[in-house]
């Protein structure tokens, strides 16, 4: 019998970071759940999957090790490693994120009061480089749920805060409906399926940070498997797609938007706006 949450580590050459973020997910204090780890043809680490799946299954959680039929790309991966879930919940996890002890309980705390609930966020944060704040200055102010209407007052004039993983849970019915992750979009897929899950169904909000990051991982995350990315197009073609929907669904997309800096950036001589119509 499936556990109804199931946490989700792709693997691919980890190295010690994975025993951080196994042992985060040893100490929870809520319990019901299971892991699935899910190893794309590892040439190096092998000794850290089995010393994090030893110490998973000595702490009373159910683990599986799983194995594509053969070695995937990033976006291929995450989604071959969704689809081998039967949970009712799925929570992705990258090798060197972490989560607090509290953070199974106030998710199903949470899931329990809003059983409609299909996206579930909580704060996270970044663990300090430089001696500088981690914090999650970018979230929505306190509020326990955001509707679609709701969660355009904060997309997408600010990104950061729905842009990432570690800190997301979702309904694993709704991660099928909206197609997994695209892997089309191989740099913002995250960013593409959390906007999707939002505008479709809105979102929970836990503002208390049980999540964190470390401060290099997120670079690694960025850097993928090698595909060659265009951040500035896929950003443009996830805002494309949004605006469509909003449109189509009647919800209130602003008529103009400015984009951000990076996205400047990269479109070089293009217009600072883009406008709705």
């Amino acid at each position: 019998m499936s556990p109804p949450l199931e946490i989700i580590i792709p693997l691919r050459n980890p190295g010690a970071e994975l025993a951080r973020t196994a042992t985060a997910v040893a100490l929870q204090t809520g319990r019901e759940f299971g892991v699935l780890l899910c190893d794309n043809f590892s040439a190096t680490g092998l000794e850290h999957v089995e010393a994090a799946q030893k110490q998973l299954a000595a702490a009373g959680i159910p683990v599986r090790l799983v194995k594509p039929p053969f070695e995937l790309r990033r976006i291929e991966h995450w989604n071959w490693a969704h689809a081998e879930s039967r949970a009712e919940w799925l929570k992705p996890l990258t090798p060197g994120g972490a989560l607090k002890p509290a953070y199974v309980q106030q998710l199903k705390r949470r899931i329990s009061e809003r059983p409609q609930a299909q996206l579930v966020r909580c704060g996270l944060e970044t663990e300090p480089a430089n001696n500088h704040s981690g914090d999650d200055p970018q979230a929505p102010p306190v509020q326990a749920s955001l509707t679609p209407t709701e969660f355009l007052e904060y997309f997408p004039a600010r990104m950061e805060w729905i842009a990432g993983s570690v800190n997301l849970a979702y309904r694993r019915t709704a991660w099928l409906a909206a197609g997994g992750y695209c892997p089309q979009l191989p740099g913002c897929a995250g960013l593409n399926l959390n906007v999707t899950l939002a505008l479709h169904h809105g979102l929970e909000n836990l503002p208390e940070p049980l999540a964190t990051l470390a401060a290099n991982q997120q670079a690694r995350l960025n850097a993928g498997d090698g595909t060659r990315v265009n951040l500035p197009l896929e950003l443009w073609l996830i805002l494309r797609q949004a605006r469509n929907y909003c449109l189509a669904a009647k919800l209130p997309w602003t008529k103009k938007w400015l984009l951000p800096a990076g996205f400047i950036a990269g479109m070089g001589r293009r217009k600072r706006r883009i406008y709705g119509r």
